[in-house]
């Protein structure tokens, strides 16, 4: 039996990933071999039926849970950033795709970092509880390896998205609207809300008035209230709070993406299979993943307008993509 350890992954991205994982291991012939481990607050698939527990998302439940279970397994995947709390005498994989846990470290004096960085001593902790560390990307080896938690030979990158939703028919580029601008995420810091709004008012002093698609939720006032007062003077943005973005991506010629901090950035892949141009930060984790129409300095409110204006007057390269989806390959290393 294979133990699939996803506890604290509740929603966002890691949700998604996770709900992918477990659609393509019920579709696998050795599914009976798995046994997944699940977060209460996590809204398991359908296809999930007795093979499964929930354990309440604290340490020492995990804890019980590993000294009661630790010779059920045969292998062990931890999908949520952090080794198993107990040494195992059987293989351990453990997913990390949280970048902000391998950056806590060199900024634990940032009180935004303090609590984060607790986390990230929890997962040197259990360093030596783990066989191999899987990443999705060549920044995330660098990370672990720069920090001395394994060497490269124990990082295994082997990325997975879910790509069934976009990679169909959708409309040519040529028939979107001209001029509008979507940006899909929470509206955590790392996201860079505040410099984008910027832009956007530097776009608007300028003459400019491109549309701009948000998904700003209600525990960010401070945000949605910049943008109101950008819309008041004449800025055209939306907010849609939550919107499920394959008809934004489908009819809007262009993904921007400010965010300083990802550790995969889903939605650059979503917008090369949905037939978009890319704006994006030119940072690591952007080339890791993607070849963008553009880049810009995602700090500097005139280098991300630029890149706007340069997408509205000129024929930018479509996106290319630079990763792939390795799902088939991830579960057969459970699996065997």
């Amino acid at each position: 039996m294979v133990l699939i350890d996803a506890l604290y992954i509740n929603k966002g991205g890691g949700a998604v990933l996770l709900q992918y994982l477990i659609e393509t291991i019920m579709a696998h012939d050795r599914k009976d071999d798995f046994f997944f481990l699940l977060d209460p607050r996590f809204e398991k698939p359908a296809v999930l039926a007795s093979n499964y527990t929930v354990v309440n998302n604290k340490m020492s439940d995990r804890i019980k849970f590993y000294k009661q279970h630790k010779n059920d397994y045969k292998k062990v995947f931890c999908f949520a950033n952090t080794p198993p709390p107990v040494k195992l005498a059987v293989p351990v994989y453990t997913y990390l795709h949280n970048q902000k846990l391998l950056e806590a470290p060199r900024k634990k004096l940032n009180r935004k970092y303090w609590k984060i960085y607790l986390k990230y001593l929890a997962v040197k902790l259990y360093n030596k509880h783990t066989d191999y560390y899987i990443v999705q990307t060549p920044h995330m080896v660098a990370e672990l390896t720069g920090l001395g938690l394994k060497d490269k030979a124990h990082c295994l990158m082997l990325p997975f998205y879910d790509d069934r939703k976009y990679k169909v028919a959708h409309p040519p580029f040529s028939q979107r609207v001209k001029d509008e601008f979507v940006f899909i995420s929470n509206p955590s810091p790392q996201k860079n809300y505040p410099t984008l709004f910027d832009a956007w008012e530097h776009l608007l002093g300028k003459g400019y008035t491109p549309k701009l698609h948000v998904t700003i939720d209600d525990t960010a006032p401070q945000l949605i209230a910049r943008m109101d007062a950008l819309v008041t003077k004449g800025a055209r943005i939306t907010n849609h709070v939550y919107v499920e973005p394959r008809e934004l991506y489908f009819n809007c010629p262009f993904l921007i993406f400010p965010s300083v901090v990802e550790s995969f950035g889903l939605p650059l892949i979503e917008a090369v299979d949905s037939g978009m141009k890319i704006l994006a930060s030119d940072l690591a984790y952007v080339h890791d993943v993607v070849v963008p129409s553009a880049t810009f300095q995602p700090l500097d409110k005139t280098s991300i307008a630029d890149a706007v204006i340069k997408a509205l007057e000129t024929e930018l390269p479509f996106p290319k993509l630079v990763t792939k989806n390795e799902i088939d390959r991830l579960v057969s290393l459970l699996a065997d």
